[in-house]
């Protein structure tokens, strides 16, 4: 277990472990850790700094970023997630496996590289640019809705249903259908990034995959037949010399997007409006030059980071940054820690939203840099400033943040604000 020192956590190593990996994790799963993890992210920067890096757990941005470059290297993790399951769960649990398999995140070259090909073709600037219009009706109209009330949790009433309106207008999903793509979506990114896969969360995954790509076969059915201007039907007409996304291609990816575009854009949005309210200084400035709204942007996404961890494994032994690595080990890249390191950064843990040459992470780097980028940047410089203008005032709330238990994905479950 952790304990204190000199007002934070430290790691303990446990003395029958050699591989102190997973306890390091275990640290970040702790109430404390969620609260504060850059605290141990410091931690563990140091023990780096000193010749004792922790296990296969890699913090340097220099580092991370070399990982995350580094095409020897493989995404394929779901494989091993379902590996750690009892048999008889594994068994029952091959659709999962199958269509996480099939997602562009997950996937090596070449596969990955003709995916993106693909995906890239479907994925325009005009199909992102033409959902400015969506961000902002979806956003005014949940605003709307409390604009009278003073007080509120704004991630349930805004930050939390806006991303799935603005996903689910972008692949065709009508409004009223939203509700179970969240709730399958949130059983995915458990399921992915918890760090405790179980095997009721393994088959109520299951559950959810099987519901979700139903779904999703009436939906491209009708896509097919009638194509419209919405993504989901760009995916089915795209095509590179030839080449065209299968079926089972077309289901993962919208899984994907509606996944990622839904909890990361939620945690995104959520972290951002929290990191403001907690710098009275940098709202007021903020408020004061809404320009500098694209800087502030960046910043909140280096400072409080939507996806906190990603895995890179090896493919053949080999020695890196002092450790030694079997095939198939993983590298635990925490992209938190990356984007506070002062080496790269300047007094890393100041929230400055006119920071420049703001070189983070949050969107990884390298051949999966973000597909979702550019729209994820979209959502952050309208609503961000729409939620400041129709919330006059507005202020952080009572009661403690609490934080979503899992160790890749960061955000609050509540985000107790008040206005006016």
């Amino acid at each position: 277990m952790s304990r204190r020192h000199g007002g934070r956590p430290v790691i303990a190593r446990p003395a029958d472990a050699t591989d102190t990996t997973e306890h390091a994790l275990r640290q970040l799963l702790t109430p404390e850790g969620l609260a504060d993890p850059y605290a141990l992210y410091r931690e563990l920067r140091e023990r780096e700094a000193s010749g004792d890096p922790i296990g296969r757990v890699v913090v340097r941005h220099e580092q991370v970023s070399a990982a995350l470059t580094d095409r020897s290297m493989s995404c394929e993790r779901i494989p091993g997630l379902v590996a750690s399951l009892p048999d008889e769960v594994r068994s029952q649990v091959s659709v999962v496996e199958r269509t996480l398999g099939d997602i562009i995140a997950f996937r090596d070259p070449p596969a990955h590289t003709r995916l993106r090909r693909l995906l890239a073709k479907a994925f325009t600037p005009g199909v992102v640019g033409q959902e400015r219009l969506a961000i902002e009706r979806a956003a005014g109209f949940l605003i709307d809705a409390i604009a009278d009330d003073g007080e509120t949790d704004l991630h349930g009433r805004v930050t939390y249903p806006l991303p799935a309106m603005v996903i689910g207008a972008l692949l065709g999903v009508p409004d009223a259908e939203l509700e179970r793509f969240q709730r399958w979506a949130l059983d995915i990114v458990f399921f992915v990034g918890s760090g405790q896969l179980g095997a009721e969360l393994a088959l109520r995954t299951r559950d959810s995959m099987l519901e979700m790509r139903e779904y999703l076969a009436d939906l491209v059915g009708r896509r097919r037949r009638e194509p419209g201007d919405d993504l989901l039907s760009a995916m089915i007409a795209a095509a590179d010399e030839g080449d065209r996304l299968t079926t089972d291609e077309i289901y993962a990816n919208s899984v994907f997007l509606m996944t990622a575009g839904h909890e990361t854009a939620t945690n995104m949005l959520s972290n951002g409006v929290l990191t403001l309210l907690r710098h009275e200084d940098q709202l007021a400035r903020l408020l004061a030059a809404p320009e500098l709204i694209e800087t502030a942007t960046e910043e909140m996404l280096r400072y409080e980071s939507p996806v906190q961890v990603t895995a890179r494994f090896v493919t053949e032994d080999r020695e890196l940054w002092g450790r030694r690595l079997r095939a198939g080990e993983a590298l635990i890249l925490l992209l938190g820690a990356a984007n506070r390191d002062p080496d790269v950064f300047d007094d890393p843990d100041r929230f400055d939203i006119g920071r420049d040459k703001n070189r983070h992470l949050a969107f990884a780097l390298g051949p999966h840099f973000c597909l979702g980028a550019s729209l994820a940047r979209l959502e952050m410089q309208v609503v961000v400033p729409l939620i400041l203008e129709r919330l006059p005032g507005l202020a952080l709330g009572d009661g403690e943040i609490a934080w979503q238990p899992t160790l890749s994905f960061r955000g609050p479950t509540q985000l107790p604000v008040r206005w006016g």
